[in-house]
């Protein structure tokens, strides 16, 4: 059963055009990892979530797959582990929902923590997740 990884991030401000590119090199950078069949990286753009929210989807031909990408990647600085490997913090998803969007908007600063891929991310969300049915449309 194939599995997909998703994650969605928020970019460190001003460094949108820099996070993107990144979380691409670094989906290539993977290739030739057993069961690893590509990825995606998404920008938000219904300006419904922060600004520069990035989501980055992986895709593997198995969770055992996937699995076994874990660690070889978790001591590293990537887009998915905290860059400090004592770092325990929890996702910080609850700042899409609690005024903090609109708190921005009206010139506060972005109060996340950029933990994650060298300081250029924070995490807000991530779920990894069996593909149980794929359609596809035709013609």
């Amino acid at each position: 059963m194939k599995r997909r990884d998703i994650f969605i991030n928020v970019a460190k401000p001003g460094h949108g055009d820099e996070a993107r590119k990144y979380l691409g090199e670094w989906l290539r950078s993977l290739d030739g990892h057993p069961g690893y069949l590509g990825g995606s990286v998404l920008e938000e753009v219904a300006g419904e979530l922060l600004p520069d929210t990035v989501v980055l989807i992986m895709e593997f031909e198995s969770t055992e797959a996937a699995r076994a990408l874990w660690p070889k990647i978790e001591t590293t600085i990537n887009p998915l582990y905290p860059d400090d490997k004592s770092d325990k913090t929890p996702d910080q998803g609850p700042a899409f929902f609690d005024g903090t969007k609109e708190a921005v908007a009206a010139g506060g600063e972005l109060p996340l923590r950029f933990t994650r891929g060298d300081g250029l991310f924070a995490r807000m969300l991530h779920v990894h997740a069996a593909v149980v049915e794929e359609v596809s449309a035709s013609a």
